[in-house]
C-alpha cells in the first residue's frame, strides 16, 4: 500500500469516527430522553437530553479532531522554527549568504 492509499484509508476511517462519535451520544440521551417522559409524565426530560446528547456529540468531535492533528500540528510548528531559524542566521551572518546579483556580476567579468 502506498501513502496515497494510506491517507485515504485513513481520511475515511476519520470520518467514520467522527459520525458514530457524534450520531451515539445524540440518539442515545434521545432514547433516554423519551423513557424519561415516558416514566415520569414529564415532557422536558427529552428536550434536556437531547441537549446533553448534543453537547457530548461536539465534545467527541473535539477530542477526536484534536488528537488527530496533533502530530501533522508539530511538524507544523517544527518546520515553521526552522525556517524562522534561517532568517535569524542569514540576517547575523549575511556574508555568507551571496545575492544572485553579485553572482551575476562575477560570472559577467
Amino acid at each position: 500500500m502506498n501513502d496515497r492509499e494510506k491517507k485515504v484509508i485513513r481520511s475515511f476511517m476519520m470520518v467514520t469516527q467522527i459520525s458514530i462519535s457524534m450520531l451515539v451520544p445524540i440518539f442515545l440521551c434521545a432514547w433516554i430522553g423519551v423513557w424519561i417522559n415516558r416514566v415520569t409524565g414529564a415532557e422536558v426530560g427529552f428536550l434536556i437530553m437531547l441537549i446533553l446528547g448534543i453537547g457530548a456529540a461536539f465534545r467527541n468531535v473535539y477530542m477526536l479532531t484534536k488528537s488527530f492533528y496533533a502530530a501533522d500540528m508539530k511538524k507544523e510548528h517544527e518546520q515553521l522554527e526552522y525556517m524562522q531559524g534561517l532568517k535569524n542566521y542569514s540576517k547575523e551572518h549575511p556574508e555568507e549568504y551571496e545575492t544572485s546579483e553579485k553572482i551575476t556580476e562575477r560570472n559577467d567579468d
